[in-house]
């Protein structure tokens, strides 16, 4: 009798393995001896040719989901020899997905909490910047950053959020912009000062500037209200009370804050004067300047253009006496000069003092004639502005000249001589 002897089948499904999910297996398996092949799974996956030792295997989801299956390789003998079993697991790690966040505008004078970022499957996580900044940590997923000088630069920032898969899937990254606007800032100037009457431009400055707006806490005017050196006419009222706060506020690109600053300009008023009217004395008085009058003056002060005197130079009424010049000369020029609180400027007035010269009468001595005679006077009178004789008799030929002829003896004669 003849006996034939069958091969006895192998079979070797190869070593477990791990792949990414989304990806395909290919089998790394032997068989000798083999009548037929076939491999099968305890997934939901699927063979492209189940009936070849490298077998390629598509996980299903529900294989992904699971994280692993296992394959198993069938190797039929030729009869009476039994069939040849091998297994293998393919474990199928997920792959790390990662989101940075959407773009992002912060201002200089702020950080950033990276609270849009997300991840799935990261074995870890690592933050990174294209610029000089500072994460809080770059291992964590919603770090805060703190842009660095060269970021402020920049004006940008791009940070990228890395995660590592389980191998052998790969590492997923993501980038999200930051963008960073400058803060503006606002100086509106140091307070000053200015005479009523006066305009002020502003000495102000603003940097980072989307726009720029003044403003008054009083109901005077700007010239154009948007720029830095505004030009404000103050107001009636603002004259009165005495000062007025200008407030400069400089928006901000978004989403920094709006910058503000203010001044305040103190408005002084300008003193006024009078000397008061034009006025005439006699040589022998004195002139109190009772008429002048002021407003607003920080101090006084009395001049003349002769070598009188005042009572005081620096009250607004002094009492006046001429001198010896003032006297020859007739009349004297008198002004009074206000200072103001500066920048306002000094007030000065002036009056024309006329002095009259004083008139003297001289009659002559007591004389005596016969009835039937005149008499002429032998009579003086100096600085004469009109002569008038008088008798308390019923005699007189010219009552308005120095030498007078009565006709009645042993009368009472007097001169008077009317002074300018």
């Amino acid at each position: 009798m003849t006996l034939t002897i069958s091969e006895q089948a192998t079979a070797n499904a190869g070593v477990d393995a791990t792949i990414c999910e989304g990806s395909t297996y290919t089998m790394i398996a032997t068989a000798t001896n083999a009548a037929s092949i076939t491999w099968s799974s305890n997934g939901t996956g699927t063979f492209a040719d189940a009936t070849i030792e490298d077998a390629v295997y598509t996980p299903s989801a529900a294989d992904r989901l699971n994280g692993s299956v296992t394959l198993t390789m069938t190797v039929t003998s030729a009869s009476p020899c039994i069939n040849a079993i091998d297994q293998m697991v393919l474990s199928i790690n997920p792959q790390a997905t990662v989101n940075a966040g959407t773009d992002a505008t912060i201002c200089e004078t702020g950080t950033y909490t990276l609270s849009g970022a997300t991840q799935s499957n990261a074995t870890s996580l690592a933050w990174t910047t294209s610029g000089d900044g500072s994460f809080s940590s770059t291992t964590v997923l919603n770090p805060i950053y703190t842009p660095g000088a060269n970021d402020l630069i920049a004006g940008t920032v791009t940070l990228t959020l890395t995660a590592q898969s389980a191998a052998p899937c790969v590492e997923a990254s993501d980038d999200m912009v930051l963008t960073i606007s400058e803060q503006s800032t606002a100086n509106a100037g140091v307070d000053a000062t200015i005479c009523e009457g006066s305009t002020y431009t502003m000495i102000a400055t603003a940097t980072n500037a989307a726009s720029i707006t003044w403003s008054s806490n009083g109901t005077g005017t700007f010239a154009d209200a948007t720029i830095e050196d505004a030009v404000y006419t103050p107001s009636a009222a603002d004259r009165l009370n005495g000062s007025v706060t200008l407030t400069m506020t400089v928006a901000s690109a978004s989403p920094c804050i709006n910058a503000i600053d203010q001044m305040v300009l103190s408005i002084n008023p300008q003193a006024t004067v009078s000397a008061g009217a034009d006025a005439t004395i006699c040589e022998t008085g004195t002139y109190t300047l009772s008429g002048a009058t002021q407003t607003n003056a920080t101090s006084l002060a009395w001049n003349t253009s002769g070598d009188g005197s005042f009572s005081s130079t620096t009250v607004l009424n002094p009492i006046y006496t001429p001198g010896a010049n003032d006297l020859i000369a007739g009349t004297v020029t008198l002004t009074l000069t206000a200072q103001s609180a500066a920048p306002c400027v000094e007030a000065s007035d002036a009056m024309t003092l006329t002095i009259s010269e004083q008139a003297t009468a001289n009659a002559g001595v007591d004389a005596t004639i016969c009835e039937g005679s005149t008499y002429t006077m032998i009579a003086t009178a100096t600085n004469v502005a009109s002569i008038t004789w008088s008798s308390n008799g019923t005699g007189f030929a010219d009552a308005t000249i120095e030498p007078m002829q009565p006709i009645h003896q042993a009368q009472l004669i007097s001169i008077m001589a009317q002074s300018p």
